[in-house]
Formats: structure tokens, sequence, C-alpha cells
């Protein structure tokens, strides 16, 4: 039987944490459906896409979508990239005539980017092709400190109930809920499902990590974009620590650390024993399962290798304003005993020194959250569209049945 085909908008490929939860809700939805998933084209993806997705390529945007463009003098080529990314993105959709339409984390976040979207929605309504199942996907966790959160949480809301057929929440119900970040004034009216945490299968990784532990500290920053601090920390602390335990550290500083500050971390660990300086690592998550312990910024996927791997970990949010979901994230793990916690402002050689010496001596508790989001969501976006497709109401198909943390 032919495959109905399946559009996903990814937010900006920069965020390559977002990129491998597609990726994997991707594969797993390819099994009923030919996807096709549409990035940003800003160079390499750092990330394997499995031959049965497809990749479609947008123009780069100039700036951040969620930054205050106008600011910085963009505004004109602003506008002109999302006219050329709206027409590409119209483009696939008469080519591809979806069924399924998922947009990721619209309109919760990427707010200057609803002139690319929208039109593709109000498309997919029209009925010229059948109406398409439209999908928003969100990890749940959302801080908005702005002076204008409130209102973009009353337009959020009323752009997805004008727009979108349910909302799909890629976190455990326990862990965080929708409801605890978003208040719009009007009870929302798009059914919401928490389908649990996305993460690529698992295999004996967990199963593996008590005979094989290499002993090594693993510090990461995810893609390292933010990580600098981080690691010049990291290697002023394993000055200090490794001529007392001669216990190794790896520092994988990743892809989009900026050139200049991977050129001077070079030239700090010049000839430094106990130090590996790397780039990239096949899998992050495999050598956090081996490594004695880990250091990170508690990015969505680390957070969830440092749980499923029972890894002892240090969580350091960024301390970038617009990446604060990081630190809500840590102090959830911390609450079920998952990690340590140093809070960014604290950050120094000292403070790392100390808090790397205490993790060695921390056993973190087995927490059990729903990591089968990418099969949950899959099953909801399948059934919710075969009930369509008879005349039902979605709406009865499928609740949480889990109470509210």
């Amino acid at each position: 039987m032919k495959k109905n085909a399946m559009m996903y908008c990814c937010r900006s490929e920069k965020h390559v944490g977002h990129m491998q939860r597609s990726i994997e809700l991707a594969r797993e939805l390819s099994d009923s459906f030919n996807v096709t998933i549409l990035v940003d084209d800003e160079g390499p993806m750092f990330i394997d896409v499995p031959a049965s997705v497809r990749i479609q390529s947008l123009p780069a945007l100039p700036v951040d979508p969620n930054s205050n463009v106008f600011e910085f003098g963009h505004s004109a080529q602003f506008r002109e990239r999302i006219i050329e990314r709206r027409n590409r993105i119209l483009e696939t959709f008469e080519d591809l005539k979806p069924r399924v339409i998922i947009i990721d984390n619209f309109p919760f976040h990427h707010h200057r980017l609803r002139g690319e979207v929208l039109p593709l929605i109000e498309r997919a309504h029209n009925g010229v092709f059948g109406d398409s199942l439209v999908v928003c996907t969100t990890d749940g966790i959302m801080i908005d400190d702005s002076a204008n959160s409130d209102t973009r949480a009353d337009k959020a809301a009323q752009l997805l109930d004008k727009y979108f057929d349910m909302v799909i929440v890629q976190s455990d119900p326990v862990f965080a809920r929708l409801e605890e970040f978003f208040h719009p004034r009007d009870t929302l009216q798009t059914p919401v499902y928490h389908a649990g945490f996305v993460v690529p299968e698992q295999g004996d990784t967990l199963s593996r990590r008590t005979n094989e532990s290499s002993g090594e500290i693993l510090v990461s920053a995810g893609d390292g974009r933010y990580g600098g601090v981080l690691f010049r920390a990291a290697v002023e602390a394993q000055r200090v620590l490794w001529p007392v335990s001669e216990r190794p550290m790896k520092i994988v500083a990743g892809p989009r650390l900026p050139e200049e500050e991977w050129r001077d971390l070079l030239i700090a660990t010049k000839g430094m024993d106990g130090l590996v300086l790397t780039r990239l690592v096949d899998d992050l998550r495999a050598e956090m399962a081996f490594s004695r312990c880990s250091v990170s910024q508690c990015g969505y996927n680390t957070a969830l290798n440092a749980i499923t791997t029972q890894t002892p970990s240090l969580f350091i949010p960024c301390q970038d304003n617009q990446r604060r979901e990081q630190i809500a994230r840590a102090q959830r793990i911390i609450y079920w005993g998952g990690g340590r916690l140093l809070m960014p402002h604290h950050l120094n050689s000292a403070s790392l020194t100390y808090e790397i010496d205490q993790l060695l001596q921390f056993q973190p508790r087995r927490i059990r959250f729903d990591t089968d989001g990418a099969a949950n969501a899959a099953n909801l976006i399948e059934r919710t569209m075969h009930l369509s497709d008879m005349g039902s109401n979605q709406t009865s198909l499928i609740t949480d049945g889990r109470p509210p943390h």
C-alpha cells in the first residue's frame, strides 16, 4: 500500500538537539509515512539521517528568529529570506500533498517565522489536496521572562486553536507538563498529549556501563556553541585534579564551538597530561556510559543520556538568557536524585574542582521516565489520522491517563 506523505518543518538546524529529536521521530514515522524534513541550509548537519527520511533544505536565516532582529539592522534581509523560504515551503507542499504536517516549536517559539508557517497551514486546510492533519511538537519546558510573555502566550494559544489539530509534548508528564509553563488567559482547546521523552534506541549501552567504565571524566556542552566558559574552567580544574587522582579527562568541544575558542583551547592544553581534547565523538551517549562521571550543561539530549546510562552527572546550565530551560530541567533532575547542580554564576575553576571531587563519590538514583516518546508520538499521529479519516472526534482518542506532576 502506498504511504501517505508527511512534511516535518523543523526549527533552525543550528539547534542540534532539536534536530536530533526530529530525526528520531521521523525515523519512527517513516514506517508509515514518506517523511520529508525541512531544515535550514547551514552546512553539515552533524547528525545521521536514516535513508528512509528525505531532507529538504531551506535558505538559511540571517539571524536567530527568536532574537529581536529589528535591533540589528537585519529587518529587510530577514523579510526577504522569509519570503524565499515561504515559497520553497509552499512548492514542497504542492509537490508532496502531505497528509500530515508537523511544525516543531511554533507557535510557542520562533514567532517571527509566522510569515512562512501560516501560509503553509492555511494551504493545508483549504481542501484542495484534502485536509492535512497539522501537529505541533515541543519539549514542554518553556522559560519566557520577557515583558510581553503573557501576550505571546495568548497569541500562541489563538494560533493553536485556529490552525492546529494537536500538540505533542516530548516529555514524560511526571517530569514536566506543558501547563506548568504555558499560561494563556483562555483555556487551550487544541488537544495536548505528553508522549514521553524522545531518545534513540538504547541497545545494551546501560548494561555494558558497569563492566566497561573507562574511569575518565567526560566534559561536554551539546554542540559546543555556548561551551567555552565550561571548557576553560574544566581545563584549569584538571590541572589541580590530575596530579592528585591521575584520573583522565576528555573534553568533547562540539562542532559549533567558535573556531577562535577552539584554537585557544588547543593552545591552553598543549602538552598537558591527563586531558584529551576533541571536537566530535561517534556516540556521545556511549562515551557517557563508559565514563566515570559526566560534566555537562543539561540540554535535552545530554540530560536524557545521563538518566538512561545512570552516569554520575554534574549539570552546569548555560547562562545564556535564551536557554534558561536548562536550569529548570537540571533542577528537576536534581529533585529526582539524578545528578548534582552547579549554577552557572558560581562556575569557576575552584568550584568545578570541588564539584568534580564530590561527583566521584555520588551515585545517581535510577529514574524511570517514559523514554518511548518517538513511538508514542508516531502512534498518536497515526491513530488520530485514521480516526479523522473515519469522521470521528479525535479528542476522544487518547488522554494521558496520568496525574500532573
